[in-house]
């Protein structure tokens, strides 16, 4: 047993290693991990070399590290065959990998910070610096080394109790069942079943169609029914979600609830529905905008609890973070990323994305081909959902044409919800009620919830 250090635990990077080696489980954890979590060099390598099999799509086992890490004279400077051989063969079981991850990323969250503490000391001593530009600095330095790796996760707790207190300051000035995702629309549940593992689910929309409220509500149905959510957004922050979800659970109209000032009556409908908004496992993430910080948002959630569903807000708002000699690329590269995601977690991934404006100058309904940016995405997908807003004159059924005006004296809207790809199970439009002064989707049949 080696002595104890705050800063490294070898003996605990060791285990990591050889686990990941011996099971694959184990190797979609630690894959996970950056160089920087290990202390030493050639277990630094190790890494690597284990990143790029996986990558290539290759096993990892002792043979094929081996060859990997014989390219660039890298297998002498790791320790050669011998120490690959000791590291499995120091790892009893492969079940602990998790706690043993956790110790080497403690270890390596106390070096970063006493590199930081170090770093202050000298520069408060420097009386060049100014002690603001120092303040800021550390405390920007500090909260990239917190848990999740710099992309900020926030619980549905905290953005419930941020939101509620943000109106509050306003106010005062002024497959298998139990593993598939229901959606709890109904009509989308006979076509689909439910979403179920490894599928990447596109929905797609003009501008100001409803989409994000869709998703959201896709989103909400599931946690209600117990299943842990990763929200990505990249347009809105959590409390501008979390302030159409607390309009939807409290009818009370998003303009009221976003106002300097509330109503009694809604005041009271809205402290009522935090403590049914708080039960619910959302995780929202406003900064993961590459596929890669979405990876390390989902394998955080993964190791701390689980994860059920994934949904992604929007495509065309993401980075590759690779160079590409145009967009269409890039967007391809994110839409074949997010379904490698979803294929290692075994969970589905909901994407939103943007369409063009053909169809509304052509006054009909879009279609797959019309996203924007890449036709990977209509590719990739394995069940793509299309909404529009139809104009009167689009609907050719005198009762739908009837309904639709009738829901636009109510301030609402009908909307054609066409699942236009479904590899696994049927195709086929409906119609639903967009209700955007509560921020919800209705059924336009009582006895069919949306």
């Amino acid at each position: 047993m080696e002595e104890y250090n705050a800063y490294r635990n070898t003996e605990a990077e060791i285990n990591v290693l050889g686990a990941a080696i011996q099971d694959p489980q184990a190797l979609k954890l630690v894959v996970e991990m950056d160089a920087e979590d290990f202390s030493e060099p050639n277990h630094r390598l190790i890494l690597a070399a284990m990143k790029e099999l996986n990558s290539a799509g290759n096993p990892v086992d002792l043979v094929t590290l081996f060859t990997e890490l014989q390219k660039g004279k890298r297998l002498e400077i790791v320790g050669g065959a011998g120490y690959l051989a000791q590291i499995v063969s120091q790892v009893v079981t492969t079940a602990n990998v998790k706690t043993y991850i956790k110790i080497v990323r403690e270890c390596s969250t106390r070096r970063r910070l006493k590199a930081i503490g170090e770093a202050l000391i000298n520069a408060s001593g420097d009386n060049m610096r100014d002690v603001d530009e120092i303040r800021e600095k550390a405390a920007l330095t500090i909260r990239d080394v917190k848990a999740g790796e710099g992309v900020k996760l926030i619980p549905q707790e905290e953005a419930v109790i941020n939101t509620y207190e943000k109106i509050a300051d306003a106010q005062k000035r002024e497959g298998v069942e139990e593993n598939r995702v229901m959606t709890g629309i109904k009509q989308l549940d006979k076509m689909t079943g439910g979403l179920t593992g490894s599928k990447l689910v596109i929905i797609g929309a003009r501008p100001s169609v409803g989409k994000s409220i869709f998703a959201m509500t896709i989103c909400t149905n599931a946690a209600k029914a117990g299943k842990r959510v990763l929200y990505i957004s990249l347009e809105m922050e959590a409390e501008e979600i979390m302030e159409r979800e607390l309009s939807a659970e409290s009818m009370v109209t998003l303009t009221e609830v976003t106002s300097d000032e509330v109503s009694e009556e809604a005041w009271m409908k809205l402290a009522e529905s935090l403590p049914v908004l708080c039960q619910r496992k959302i995780m929202y993430c406003t900064e993961a905008d590459t596929v890669e910080k979405v990876r390390k948002a989902a394998f955080f959630m993964f190791e701390n609890g689980g994860i059920d569903l994934i949904c992604v807000d929007y495509i065309q708002l993401m980075e590759s973070g690779k160079k590409r000699s145009s967009r269409q690329e890039e967007v391809a590269d994110i839409s074949r990323g997010l379904k490698k995601l979803a294929q290692e977690l075994k969970i589905p991934i909901i994407a939103l994305s943007q369409l063009n404006r053909s169809s509304q100058k052509e006054k009909r309904a879009p279609t797959m081909s019309e996203a924007r940016e890449s036709g990977a995405i209509e590719q990739d997908a394995n069940i793509f959902i299309l909404l529009h807003d139809p104009d009167v004159g689009e609907l050719k059924d005198e009762n739908l044409r009837k309904l639709s005006k009738n829901l636009g004296d109510r301030g609402m809207k009908l909307i054609y919800v066409n699942v236009d790809k479904n590899r696994q199970g049927r195709k086929g439009v409906f119609y639903i009620a967009f209700d955007g002064d509560h921020m919800r989707f209705l059924a336009l049949s009582k006895e069919d919830p949306p």
